[in-house]
């Protein structure tokens, strides 16, 4: 039994050593696939620089292109807003002037402005005091009344003037809208 024991004990380990064999073989391997995997990664830098200048004017090119496409859209579609908004605008100027008189808004304004002067310059005109003559004969008949509050009656001369000028004030008054 000594004998084939022993045997068996020679013989177990000559299989042990076939699986170092392979297990070393593996280890080679992996070791040879780390080596390979971390070479091939350190290889990855990307393009080269003048690929890279290429790809980057390219790609600049292509951006100003669309860029200047989406102006040129935008430009038309703003031209297009403001043909409709110029089309509904004198629709609604016809719609309103009539068809008889086909005045536009710019006619109409110009009226509404001659119109605007021709009451200021009644609003002036309208102030009897502003002309000649009228307002120093009013300052003359207050004065007397004042001086003869009693006596009214003897400041006849001074209304009599002071009639006189608004009536002259009157007559230039009526005159200046013929």
């Amino acid at each position: 039994m000594g004998a084939a024991a022993s045997k068996q004990n020679t013989a177990a380990p000559a299989a042990p050593a076939a699986e170092d064999k392979q297990a070393s073989h593996l280890q080679f391997g992996r070791s040879l696939l780390n080596s390979l995997d971390k070479t091939s990664l350190d290889n990855v830098e990307g393009p080269d620089a003048t690929r890279q200048a290429k790809l980057d004017t390219s790609i600049q090119a292509k951006i100003k292109s669309e860029l200047d496409r989406l102006r040129k859209e935008e430009a038309e579609v703003r031209n297009e807003i403001q043909k409709a908004i110029e089309k509904e605008n004198l629709a609604r100027e016809s719609k309103y002037t009539g068809a008889s008189e086909g005045k536009n808004s710019n006619v109409l304004r110009q009226e509404l402005e001659g119109l605007r002067s021709k009451i200021d310059k009644y609003n002036k005109q309208k102030d009897v005091s502003n002309y000649t003559g009228v307002k120093e004969a009013q300052e003359e008949l207050v004065k007397c009344y004042k001086n003869n509050p009693e006596r009214t009656l003897d400041c006849w001369k001074q209304a009599e003037a002071f009639k006189k000028a608004v009536e002259g004030a009157e007559k230039q008054f009526i005159s200046s809208f013929g």
